[in-house]
């Protein structure tokens, strides 16, 4: 029988950290919101420490009330505060973080999609931060219930199957609904146990599920496991007393994330007591580098005596009679080797390069060395948050896995980019920049995030865009692509639209005559909208309107030929320049008298005339072409005398016409003139 034991086994940091707030020194008597985790033997535990569960604030008027690690609704906790309770928030900070989105988004108007089991504590209490209107789906749930929708926000409770939640996550993307921010909240610790109990069940015959029957996440880890082997629920030794093993069986041992360590141990030594033959596959992985048959083992660390250097390299001595040498370039980690820096006697430590002699020589490397020493003193300096790089090494199931100084890092897939990644080979010999989220000096071990970093540097980046992107600022912007209805336009790595209405004064076939995918302009803000997430840019009015173009080139008075684009009863249109016309009113379209401006012009003729006046505030040209012909005689030019074919009466107007032309010198129906026209004056 052979033995594997998952490498995530006892309490997560979310647990630990909410038993040993609720031990806390408060003001008695002290009581848990419900069960503080999902174990009924911690459960107990505390119970006989004076710390007892109740399941509503109206059963105590006086004391502590611990939040239990999986929240609660916001109503208990605002009962308790009017209480007058004292209140310690014990609740785990994965799951915080995902009842702090929904509060936001719920506030912005967004619909509240939550993937995980409505009776579960934690999605009750998340639901309860938006009223209780959240869809709690399942991957089976029909996406066309949230067409209606114009903004849906989904999170996954904490210790949802991430697979299955990364099936639904599948169908939101093939469906396209308006707006749709989905949150990958499913704590690493649950998705890193679930991939170890998915790999151990592909080898094994049977896996041992330690945890508690109302922990969520040990369940889920028993689902996993039996779809491919024989899973048995663990909640006391004697469910395993119960097992029926074979000698030849390969058995896993995983565990929940609220199983007390000592349970787990508790089995772990009834295996070994009960089958002396079974292995512990992480024992035979971790031998000395001397194994059974007395051979060295590659990758060694060790000490070593100089002897003796040179150009070449440092010639050692070892175990007091076996010979080695470290080579020049696996000396120093900066490359700056010098012989005398190693005196004879010196002890080095090193790592063995090769577990056979070559030539009766063993090669080290002190640079191998040096770069994890390195890597501790960097461990120390990270703890509080602060950014390491580190080279991604392979990637295994569930994430990365590199090496910082003796530290093993493993990074989340949930954690290596805002969405989640999928395929992780591309990292593969990658530099991330990380921050940790777990350090465990114990096992040498760093769970690392890649994600938090890029959030955070999101925000800032968007706090300096939104501050600084408003109305009127230009700024500079590489053309992404180019749509039906404008060009959408990269800014600071900010999408943002302009509108085929703001790209040119003047029509043209297509924007791409003005505009080029792949290159940059300057654009003028005109709209902002940071809730909704819209910039909208313009072009043209960056560039000289055509109006006052043509206003340079033909100031008053100028005279040049343009052609007629349009004819109104009231004069014809002439183009000035591409999009600016101006107005040659009929009185101007001759030096004879025109009735008829379509007599004499017809569009597209070329006509030369003269620019009479410009009103700038209206942008408008008035133009002439008697200007531009000679003066005719006035008999010529004469308005020929309307015939009036019809008779009438007399108007009013008419009758006054005639007294007055009745006293006019020249009039030829003047009496006294008559009496004085053949009259010989003399001077």
């Amino acid at each position: 029988m052979v033995i594997y034991k998952a490498e995530n086994l006892g309490f997560c940091y979310g647990v630990k950290r909410s038993i040993a707030l609720a031990r806390g020194e408060y003001a008695a008597p002290v009581y848990t919101l419900g069960e503080l985790i999902h174990n009924s033997v911690i459960v107990d535990r505390l119970a006989s420490e004076g710390i007892r569960a109740i399941s509503d604030v109206s059963e105590i008027d006086c004391g502590t009330v611990v939040i239990r690690s999986h929240g609660a609704p916001a109503e208990s906790i605002e009962k308790a505060k009017a209480k007058g309770l004292h209140i310690v928030d014990a609740t785990c900070p994965f799951v915080q973080k995902t009842r702090n989105i929904v509060a936001q988004k719920y506030a912005e108007g967004y619909k509240i999609v939550i993937f995980g089991k409505k009776d579960h504590p934690e999605v009750i209490g998340i639901n309860s931060l938006c009223g209780y209107t959240a869809d709690i789906i399942d991957e089976n749930y029909d996406i066309e219930r949230l067409k209606g929708y114009e903004k849906v926000c989904v999170v996954a409770q904490t210790t949802a199957s991430a697979q299955k939640y990364s099936n639904i996550i599948d169908k939101f993307a093939k469906d396209r609904l308006k707006t749709v921010e989905i949150f990958d909240t499913i704590c690493y610790t649950t998705q890193e146990r679930q991939s170890e109990a998915e790999s151990l069940s592909r080898i094994c015959d049977k896996v041992l599920v330690i945890g508690d029957v109302k922990s969520s996440n040990t369940l889920k880890l028993k689902d996993i496991c039996e779809k491919r082997c024989t899973a048995y629920l663990v909640s006391d030794v004697k469910d395993v007393e119960r097992i029926k093993f074979n000698a030849d069986d390969k058995i896993g041992i995983v565990a929940g994330a609220s199983t007390p360590e000592e349970l787990i141990t508790e089995v772990i030594q009834y295996m070994g007591n009960n089958f002396t033959d079974a292995q512990n596959e992480e024992f035979l992985q971790a031998v000395d580098a001397v194994g059974t048959n007395g051979k060295l083992r590659e990758g060694k660390q060790m000490k070593v005596t100089v002897t003796g250097a040179d150009e070449k390299g440092i010639t050692v001595n070892f175990d007091g009679k076996l010979d080695g040498f470290i080579p020049a370039e696996e000396a120093t980690l900066d490359d700056s080797y010098n012989p005398v820096d190693y005196p004879e006697g010196e002890v080095l430590d090193v790592i063995l390069l090769n577990a056979k002699a070559d030539g009766g020589v063993y090669l080290f490397s002190k640079k191998k060395v040096d770069k994890i020493k390195e890597g501790n003193k960097i461990v120390e300096t990270i703890r509080n948050g602060e950014v390491f790089e580190l080279t991604v090494e392979r990637d295994t199931k569930g994430g990365l896995l590199g090496h910082l100084g003796t530290y093993t890092v493993f990074v989340p897939a949930s954690q290596i980019k805002e969405k989640y990644i999928r395929d992780l080979k591309p990292f593969i010999g990658k530099t991330l920049r990380l921050t940790q989220l777990e350090i465990n000096d114990e096992k040498r071990r760093i769970v690392a995030s890649q994600k938090i970093i890029l959030e955070r540097e999101r925000k800032e980046k968007e706090d300096v865009f939104w501050t600084n992107v408003v109305p009127g600022v230009i700024v500079n912007g590489k053309v992404k692509s180019i749509s039906g209805f404008g060009a959408f336009v990269s800014v600071d790595g900010f999408d943002c639209l302009v509108h085929i209405s703001d790209v040119s004064w003047t029509k043209f076939k297509s924007i791409e005559d003005i505009l080029h995918v792949g290159k940059k302009y300057d654009f003028v803000v005109l709209k902002a909208d940071r809730e909704k997430g819209k910039v909208s840019l313009g072009y043209k009015q960056l560039q000289k309107h055509p109006f006052d173009l043509a206003v340079e080139a033909h100031p008053v008075g100028s005279v040049f030929t343009g052609k007629i684009t349009s004819i109104m009863s009231f004069g014809a249109f002439v183009e000035i320049e591409p999009g600016v016309e101006g107005l040659v009113h009929v009185s101007e379209a001759s030096n004879t008298y025109v009735k008829n401006i379509e007599d004499i012009y017809k569009v597209g003729d070329e006509v030369e005339v003269k620019v009479l006046a410009i009103d700038s505030e209206h942008k408008k040209f008035t133009l002439s072409a008697k200007a531009c012909m000679p003066e005719l005689p006035a008999e010529e030019k004469a308005k020929p005398e309307k015939k009036d074919t019809k008779s009438r009466a007399p108007r009013k107007k008419d009758v006054e016409k005639d007294a007055e032309a009745e006293w006019s010198e020249d009039a030829g129906n003047n009496p006294f003139a008559d009496l004085l026209k053949d009259l010989e004056v003399k001077k």
